[in-house]
């Protein structure tokens, strides 16, 4: 219930939802000496970059004093996180993960916010806005090996599905006249696969994804208070959907209202 009260506050700060960065200086030069010279130390412009969860329990660390990372919690897929930037680039380094029974092993991880707390996820795990970018499956497709309408697979993706696009994958089967874009889907997998579908099947409004979640969070909670569930609909007719998530959101709201009843 706790997070659920959060999405509201989050709500609020999404209406226009191009978001706004928070941005902060550290390290301010420091006085050397008063009489002549300061030593400049560069300050260090932080800001933060809107990113989703892709993958439903994505792991969030905290790094001990040893510098290794230690599992502290977990997010749903679609939750909206915040990733750090310094001075424009994503901060992220190489870390070694420690686990319960001792194994330790090295992948790159990146500093994000999380409800107003700091951790440290690995970056194959949420979108970064460059090369992956958050989007969802608005109807049962096919996937494709290829950008070719002739190489389909047997692999579904279903509708509703959380994925990650790459917007510069964008091709056309000149042939079929289709257009494709590559994504990469968790469904079944915790490192995620890549494929084609045809662009036609996704979107990537933000608003969408914002939707996706809090309306299974909504009807997920049988015994949420009506004044919560009026409020985070109300916040989700001001965000920018499409048509296909607006119909959603209409459903969600009729079937939380017969609960009611």
């Amino acid at each position: 219930m706790k997070k659920l009260k959060l999405i509201i506050v989050s709500l609020l700060l999404v209406a226009a939802f191009t978001g706004c960065n928070k941005s902060k200086d550290k390290d301010a030069t420091p006085e050397v000496n008063k009489e002549s010279k300061r030593t400049t130390t560069a300050k260090k412009n932080v800001s933060t970059i809107n990113s989703i969860a892709l993958y439903d329990g994505t792991p969030l660390y905290l790094e001990n004093e040893d510098g290794k990372m230690v599992y502290n919690d977990e997010t749903l897929i679609g939750e909206t996180l915040a990733i750090y930037t310094v001075n424009g680039e994503i901060e992220q380094k190489e870390a070694i993960r420690l686990l319960s029974s001792g194994k330790e092993e090295t992948f790159n991880f990146v500093h994000v916010s999380y409800y107003e707390n700091d951790y440290w996820t690995r970056d194959i795990f949420i979108t970064n806005n460059k090369d992956l970018k958050a989007a969802i499956i608005t109807g049962d497709s096919l996937t494709y090996s290829a950008a070719d309408g002739t190489t389909a697979t047997t692999k579904k993706l279903e509708e509703g599905t959380i994925i990650a696009i790459d917007p510069a994958s964008k091709q056309t089967d000149s042939d079929l006249d289709i257009d494709f874009i590559s994504v990469t889907y968790y469904s079944g997998t915790p490192f995620g696969k890549t494929a084609f579908v045809k662009l036609e099947s996704i979107s990537d409004l933000e608003g969408d994804i914002i939707a996706k979640q809090t309306i299974s969070r909504i009807l997920a909670n049988e015994s949420i208070k009506p004044e919560i569930a009026d409020t985070l609909f109300g916040q989700l007719d001001s965000i920018s959907t499409s048509d296909y998530m607006y119909q959603k959101i209409q459903a969600a709201r009729d079937e939380e209202w017969s609960r009611r009843k």
